[in-house]
């Protein structure tokens, strides 16, 4: 899967594009050379590519990277960085001082309008087209399907509500097109993972191995569906994933991000790099650990200046003899970082942008914590599966297993899995979300910004800034604010 992607980008770039890219706008007037391309099985192989390209951009950069901005804007990370109170991101999203002109808000915006642009010129295009294969055929539709509700999910919860695309368009078609709610916003992002379900295969051949399935498709459908607190609709889609015997746990936790796992029985769905190849490598690792770092044991060359040191609010939050801490968190140059992703045991990276580990969408790990959350959530049951789950990812973690005498009720149940996804997914883009959908954010970040090493008190969190502002830049191309209004309080 990960050369079929890089040689589909690379040629897909190389004949079909008819001239840079215009994304000012919501997408550009003329993306590609539509005469000249989407007319053969291959054009759509590379298309969909080229999708995909755009997701695996969400998690690359320094600056700009929607994957980094997400964990310093929670509890993860500590604003202490480079021995001040400085923010990690020009115009202060860690802080919650940033407004609509903002070096990392606008990139990802980008990046989601471009994946939506190009998943509509392939829904648009590949009915008109005769496959050799009519299973490939619906698998890319179901693949646009996916790539568009991923970015309209991530889209509403960050941004709020957006205007409703599905179809390609003009920029001045786009620019009468009003934003509809985020509530609407959802339930279009919800409908297209549900069409992703049904095109989707369930696995793919060894060869295109990291492909969504149908298992990806209801799996971020059971979390859109956990964000509205809809249990009873996520309840389904968990359980088909459990029962179709495609996936376990990783026994070791390390695995869940070794090179040598990628797209592994733990992995459901996970954004895929390769090394060895220009541009085509991850960043990630490299930003984690501090620039001078240079124990070659653990990475072969320096880290990053930018790398954001772990807050102690989560370092003391693993119980003692947590194996996850150690495989998580590296102390060194004086304060805490990441070192989860810095994990390799097949390729050897040759630089700093050249590793091959895949990144985390969503691990098998998390499709039993979000079931045992439902189960508890419809009806706590004294010692039953639900404490079976989280006694499972307890145990694979060396840490004692959680009975009704731990956990007398539903309450107390839910506190611990608040506490375990914590610890489980720390660094892989959750938190933040999870905070929001356990009502639990204000609260949360305002106690977190209190600390000495965040803010100490200077920086305070407003019931607004659950959601982003929407990028300066793009409310200036509407001639009316009233298609593209502001959110509120910015």
């Amino acid at each position: 899967m990960k050369k079929y992607l890089i040689y589909t980008i690379m040629l897909f770039f190389g004949i079909s594009i008819n001239g840079c890219e215009d994304f000012l706008t919501v997408v550009p007037i003329s993306e590609y050379s539509v005469d000249g391309a989407y007319k053969t099985q291959t054009d759509f192989g590379q298309a969909i590519a080229a999708a995909y390209s755009q997701q695996q951009a969400l998690f690359q950069g320094a600056q700009d990277n929607w994957f980094r901005g997400t964990i310093t804007r929670g509890d993860e990370t500590s604003g202490n960085w480079a021995g001040g109170l400085a923010d990690i991101y020009a115009g202060g999203i860690d802080v919650f001082t940033n407004t609509a002109i903002n070096s990392w808000s606008l990139p990802a915006w980008q990046k989601y309008w471009r994946m939506i642009s190009r998943c509509n010129l392939i829904l648009d295009k590949i009915d008109a087209v005769e496959f050799a294969n009519a299973d490939l055929k619906n698998y890319i539709r179901g693949e646009a399907y996916i790539l568009r509700a991923y970015a309209y999910n991530y889209l509403a919860i960050q941004y709020g509500g957006m205007p409703l695309i599905d179809k390609s368009m003009t920029s001045d078609e786009i620019k009468k097109i009003g934003r509809s709610t985020k509530e609407e916003t959802l339930a279009f992002a919800a409908e297209d993972y549900k069409k992703a379900g049904t095109l989707l295969p369930a696995e793919w051949a060894t060869a295109s191995k990291g492909r969504a399935t149908k298992y990806a498709a209801e799996g971020m459908l059971a979390r859109l569906y956990l964000f509205q607190s809809n249990f009873s609709a996520a309840k389904p889609l968990l359980s088909d994933i459990i029962t179709s015997g495609k996936y376990t746990m990783e026994s070791d936790y390390v695995n869940c991000f070794t090179d040598s796992k990628d797209n592994g029985p733990e992995r459901v769905w996970e954004v895929q790099f390769t090394g060895g190849l220009l541009n085509e490598g991850s960043q990630l690792p490299t930003l984690c650990l501090p620039e001078g770092f240079n124990d070659k044991t653990i990475m072969p060359f320096p880290g990053s200046s930018t790398a954001m040191p772990v807050s102690n609010d989560l370092f003391t939050a693993y119980e003692p003899g947590d194996k996850r801490k150690d495989l998580s968190v590296l102390f060194t140059n004086g304060y805490n970082y990441i070192i989860k992703y810095v994990h390799y045991d097949t390729y050897t990276p040759k630089s700093g942008t050249d590793w091959a580990n895949n990144l985390p969408i969503l691990r098998y790990t998390d499709v039993k914590m979000m079931y045992a959350e439902v189960l508890n959530e419809e009806g706590y049951a004294a010692n039953g599966e639900a404490f079976n789950i989280l006694n499972s990812v307890r145990t694979r973690a060396g840490l004692p297993s959680l009975s009704a005498t731990n956990l007398p009720d539903k309450v107390a149940f839910r506190n611990a899995i608040i506490k375990e996804r914590r610890v489980e997914f720390a660094f892989e883009g959750l938190r933040w979300f999870d905070l929001i959908r356990w009502g639990i954010v204000l609260n949360t970040i305002n106690q977190y910004l209190a600390t000495p090493v965040r803010g100490n008190g200077l920086y305070s969190m407003k019931d607004y800034q659950m959601i982003l502002p929407i990028p300066f830049e793009e409310i200036s191309s509407y001639n009316d604010s009233k298609i593209m209004p502001q959110n509120p309080g910015y």
